[in-house]
């Protein structure tokens, strides 16, 4: 079997429509099934439903493909054909196989949809006018969901098998080393301001000068004044 690398993406999401026209023509199939009154046999069909649906069947194998990392891609094959291209991909991103299908159903009477060989089954189905149909989609997903749960189940064969320690890790005896503390000399930082200072100043020293601010007035001394005993003014007071 040839394998060709077809994409450079390796993770598509177990199920996964490539193009818009492939999905539109998923839809037009589904309108197309809804609208006949045709009866669906030896379909494989989900439970609880009567026909073979897209949107029943898409759920149905996202579900139950959850834990496959390996790949089923759908992409448009021939628009005029209405042709639908089902490919399987592994996990490396790989294509391990390819179908083409058509997405709408095969309608007709049950000699058609199921032709035998037996003459008497034959003529026994030709008084059968019901009308019965056939989902060629349903049998090549059913192909391709076995083709990756077969793949799968190779790749857990091939995986090595995790083997567990139950061995303890040694004690380790050594003592943590604290980080080392830095022990400041007062006397190194008290003359280490001093310094600082002396340079911060230093710019200011000609200002100061230039003010005349390095020699301080005196300060103003309060006058003294002599005061005369209350006797004696009193007797000035008199006579003025």
């Amino acid at each position: 079997m040839k394998i060709q690398n077809t994409n450079q993406k390796t993770n598509f999401g177990q199920l996964y429509i490539v193009s818009n026209e492939a999905q539109k023509l998923l839809k037009k199939a589904d309108r197309a099934i809804k609208a006949s009154d045709a009866k669906f046999i030896n379909t494989n069909i989900p439970e609880g439903h009567k026909r073979p649906l897209w949107s029943v069947l898409s759920e149905d194998i996202t579900q139950r493909q959850s834990e496959n990392p390996n790949n089923i891609i759908i992409d448009l094959a021939n628009k005029t054909k209405q042709l639908l291209s089902v490919k399987i991909i592994d996990k490396q991103g790989y294509t391990i196989n390819k179908y083409e299908v058509n997405p709408f159903p095969t309608l007709g009477n049950h000699n058609k949809i199921f032709p035998t060989n037996d003459l008497y089954k034959y003529y026994y189905h030709s008084l059968d006018q019901k009308l019965y149909g056939k989902s060629d989609l349903y049998e090549v997903m059913d192909r391709a969901e076995f083709e990756v749960d077969l793949l799968y189940k190779k790749q857990l064969e091939e995986m090595p098998e995790i083997q567990i320690s139950i061995r303890e890790l040694p004690k380790n005896n050594k003592k943590e080393k604290n980080s080392p503390t830095i022990i400041l000399n007062p006397k190194r930082l008290e003359k280490s301001r001093k310094k600082i200072i002396s340079h911060t100043q230093k710019p200011f020293e000609n200002l100061k000068d230039m003010l005349n601010l390095s020699d301080k007035p005196d300060k103003l001394k309060p006058k003294n004044k002599e005061k005369l005993p209350r006797k004696k003014k009193k007797e000035l007071n008199k006579i003025v």
